[in-house]
C-alpha cells in the first residue's frame, strides 16, 4: 500500500485536517506528523496509519527543532508515495528535503504571501523560488485559485472546506436572548473584538465559544460571565450544537490584509449544513456570497458598529435567512474530496 506522508504543524484536532487524513487513509497509509500539548485532541490520528506527536507548545524554539527534526528524518530516510505538507513557512524551512520525494502537495490554508499582501504575480522570483519542490497546490475556493501565481495556477486544485453532510438537524432551541457561536481559530482579529463588544453592548447575547485561543484578549473572553467556554471540539460536536442552540455563527476578519479580505470561512458552509446564519463583514469578500444567497447578516464594515443597534437587529432577524437545500446536497466533503485525492495522484474508481 503507498504511505502519504501528511505534515500537519497542527495538534491534530484541526476539522480540516481530519477530514484530509480520512478521506487519505482510504487510498494510502497515512503517516501524521503533529505537535501539540494534549494527544487526546489528536482527532485525526483515528484515521492515521502512524502518528508521529512531537509533545510540547509550538511557540516553544524546543518544540519547534523537535518536530522539523523529525520531519527532516522522515524526508532524508524513506520516500513516499506523496508528501502533504500545510503552508509556506513549512515548506521553506524543509524545501532541501522535499527534492528527493516523488511528489509534494502544498495545501495553502492561509498564504504567507496573502498576510504581506503580495497576492498573483507579484514578488514572482521568491515565489517560483519556495514552489519549486511542489507538484501539486490546493487551495479553499476559486478566488483564492486567482490569487496565485500564474505558473502555480496549473498545478493547482480547489478542495473546499465543507463539512460532512449533517442528515439529521436537531430541532433548534431559541432563547429569549441572542446565542452566538464563536468557534475555530479565535484572534482579536477574527472575532473576539467583535464579540466582547457585543457583549457589552447587550447583556442578554450569550456567547458559544470553542477552539484554539490565539491571543491574550482571546483567552481573557473565555472567563466573560455571558460566555460558555468549550474547547477544543470535533467538528461533528460543533455542528450538532450549532444547529441545536446558535442563533448565529460568528464570521467576521478585520480587513488588515489580503489573507483576511480572500477568507474562505469553513463556517459558511458550517452554516447551511446546519441551517444557522452568520455573521460576517462585507469587506470580506465571499459576504456578498453570504448576502446574494441570504445566509446571514452582512454587517456594512468591519468598524466602527454600533452594537446596542445590531444586537437589537440580530435578535428581530434571526429567522429572516434562507437555506437552499441544493446548497445542503452541494457544500459537502463528500462531494470535494475527490479533487484531495486526485491531487495525491490517485484515480477515483
Amino acid at each position: 500500500m503507498p504511505t502519504i506522508l501528511y505534515l500537519s504543524f497542527n495538534d491534530g484536532s484541526d476539522m480540516r485536517i481530519t477530514k484530509e487524513v480520512r478521506t487519505l487513509s482510504h487510498y494510502a497509509a497515512v503517516e501524521l506528523v503533529a505537535v501539540g500539548t494534549d494527544p487526546s485532541l489528536c482527532y485525526a490520528a483515528a484515521y492515521a496509519h502512524k502518528l508521529h506527536y512531537i509533545p510540547g507548545a509550538r511557540a516553544s524554539t524546543g518544540t519547534l527543532l523537535r518536530y522539523f527534526l523529525r520531519c527532516a528524518w522522515l524526508l532524508l530516510t524513506r520516500r513516499y508515495h506523496s508528501v502533504h505538507i500545510i503552508n509556506e513557512p513549512q515548506l521553506m524551512v524543509l524545501w532541501p528535503l522535499l527534492w528527493f520525494q516523488k511528489q509534494v502537495v502544498l495545501d495553502i490554508f492561509d498564504s504567507i504571501f496573502l498576510r504581506k499582501n503580495r497576492p498573483g504575480n507579484q514578488v514572482l522570483w521568491l515565489k517560483k523560488l519556495v514552489y519549486a519542490p511542489i507538484h501539486r497546490a490546493i487551495v479553499t475556493d476559486e478566488n483564492r485559485l486567482t490569487l496565485l501565481p500564474d505558473f502555480l495556477k496549473k498545478k493547482a486544485h480547489i478542495v473546499p472546506n465543507y463539512p460532512y453532510t449533517l442528515s439529521a438537524l436537531p430541532p433548534k432551541v431559541r432563547t429569549s436572548g441572542l446565542t452566538i457561536m464563536y468557534y475555530g481559530w479565535l484572534g482579536e482579529q477574527r472575532g473576539t473584538a467583535t464579540a466582547r463588544n457585543l457583549l457589552a453592548a447587550d447583556p442578554n447575547v450569550r456567547l458559544l465559544m470553542a477552539g484554539w485561543l490565539a491571543d491574550e484578549p482571546s483567552r481573557t473572553l473565555t472567563q466573560h460571565p455571558q460566555v460558555e467556554w468549550l474547547g477544543v471540539l470535533p467538528q461533528a460536536e460543533a455542528l450538532q450544537l450549532a444547529a441545536r442552540r446558535a442563533d448565529y455563527i460568528l464570521c467576521v476578519y478585520a480587513p488588515i490584509n489580503a489573507n483576511n479580505i480572500n477568507a474562505s470561512p469553513n463556517k459558511i458552509y458550517d452554516a447551511i449544513q446546519t441551517r444557522t446564519p452568520v455573521i460576517i463583514n462585507a469587506e470580506v469578500q465571499v459576504a456578498r456570497w453570504v448576502q446574494q444567497h441570504r445566509l446571514g447578516h452582512v454587517l456594512p464594515q468591519y468598524a466602527p458598529i454600533n452594537y446596542p443597534q445590531l444586537a437589537q437587529e440580530l435578535q428581530t432577524q434571526r429567522e429572516a435567512y434562507t437555506f437552499d437545500e441544493s446548497l445542503r446536497r452541494n457544500c459537502t466533503w463528500e462531494t470535494a474530496e475527490s479533487e484531495l485525492v486526485n491531487a495525491h495522484g490517485f484515480l477515483q474508481a
